[in-house]
């Protein structure tokens, strides 16, 4: 047994072990769990070598009881003696609500820094079915809360959710803890003896695209709204996400003449779950600048914070005066509060992601350069590709390249 480092500062802990000379080996996230293989390893050899004869005869029927008790309760001899060493006597049911503080305080012992998501899905599951044993769940009752759960409108958000619990489940039977023998919230597989739920599906459905005639609309109300005419230009022409660009300043927005740039760095771009970053430098176009130029000459605000934003909104003299702090990531607006930011035009209320959609849809169909767009966006190849290649006409995508900036601010 020995440490490793994960590549990300995490510590794991790693058993290795020959089995018919072949060496096996995992890794584990805490100390307690890597000395529970240990330990189920070394009495897996003791058990190779047994000699039953040379046990007494108390040694026997203790070795014959646990081999009943393991298999009434369908573990493994090996489970039944950790679960035995873990709650004084395998098969110990839980609660609900103390399951969740376990997984929680497990998570913070073995240094998960975004436990947000996973707190979330636990209270959310205790909040409507009480403190419920864990081991009397039932695939059919938690199928029907996350069918009918409002708050989670996408199925993309649902099936996360699920692979939320469904982690916090399998926790709970490594600790040894009742829990029942099938996982509910796992999918089903294959073996008709395991039932899980069904993973949502999207509805095989278009992403929503402006039109040539909602574009120009978009654009003649943004530029009456200081608030959002910079990150509604950044978003539909220049490939920035809108909690991106809400982020930005026009420091990080370089509109020299000879090379005009977007530094959408680290601390701003999107955050993907491996921990890497969409940072990227978007080298703009002259046509592109020239948007960006008529953004900032119409008042433009970036950072766009909650304070600006709520202020512009509500008119709440509360807001006035309040800054906002770039390296105070506590004090961006939160996902909610970014989207209703396009809600301030009329024609984008409702339609969060129809800036992306569309830049992203009349950018690859006018230059035909699926990995210049990828970049610029800062997704994946195969993303651009599956929901945005030929999605329009190439010469109705020329005609959006080709619209102007109102005249009055056109000059910057």
């Amino acid at each position: 047994m020995y440490q490793v480092d994960n590549g990300h500062g995490a510590t794991l802990h790693c058993v290795s072990w020959y089995i018919e000379g072949k060496r096996k080996k995992k890794h584990f996230a805490s100390l307690t769990q890597a000395k529970e293989k240990f330990n189920e390893v070394k009495l897996a050899e003791e058990n190779q070598t047994l000699n039953w004869e040379s046990l007494s005869e108390a040694e026997q029927i203790e070795l014959l009881q646990a081999a009943k008790l393991a298999k009434g309760l369908n573990v493994t001899l090996a489970d039944a003696v950790r679960g035995a060493i873990k709650q004084g006597g395998p098969g110990k049911p839980i609660g609900a609500k103390e399951a969740s503080f376990k997984y929680i305080a497990h998570l913070k012992a073995i240094g998960v820094k975004q436990i947000n998501k996973p707190r979330a899905a636990v209270n959310q599951f205790y909040d409507h079915f009480g403190d419920i044993e864990m081991d009397t769940l039932d695939r059919t009752a938690i199928q029907e809360w996350v069918a009918s759960n409002k708050a989670w409108n996408a199925p993309r958000t649902k099936n996360g959710k699920l692979n939320e619990l469904a982690t916090w489940w399998r926790f709970l039977k490594r600790e040894g803890l009742e829990v029942g023998h099938t996982n509910p919230f796992a999918s089903p597989t294959s073996n008709a003896n395991t039932k899980g739920i069904v993973r949502h599906k999207d509805l095989n459905k278009r992403v929503d695209i402006l039109t040539l005639e909602e574009v120009e609309k978009v654009l003649e109300e943004a530029f009456t709204c200081p608030t959002v005419v910079a990150v509604i230009v950044l978003c539909l022409f220049c490939g920035v996400r809108i909690e991106e660009a809400c982020q930005l300043s026009w420091a990080d927005i370089d509109l020299d003449d000879e090379d005009p740039t977007i530094d959408v760095g680290p601390e701003v771009a999107k955050s993907f779950k491996n921990g890497a970053t969409s940072e990227r430098y978007i080298h703009l176009s002259p046509y592109q600048a020239q948007w960006v130029k008529a953004a900032k000459a119409a008042g433009g605000v970036l950072p766009v914070s909650l304070n600006s934003y709520q202020k512009a909104k509500t008119g709440n003299r509360y807001y006035e005066g309040h800054t906002y702090r770039r390296t105070d990531r506590g004090g961006k607006l939160s996902k909610r509060n970014i989207k209703e930011v396009p809600g301030a035009v009329p024609t984008l209320k409702g339609r969060q992601n129809v800036l992306r959609h569309s830049f992203c849809s009349y950018h690859v169909c006018a230059f035909e350069d699926i990995g210049k767009t990828s970049h610029v966006a800062g997704n994946s190849p195969g993303i651009i590709k599956r929901n945005y290649f030929e999605r329009i006409k190439r010469k109705v995508a020329l005609k959006f390249w080709e619209l102007k900036p109102p005249m009055s601010h056109s000059k910057g």
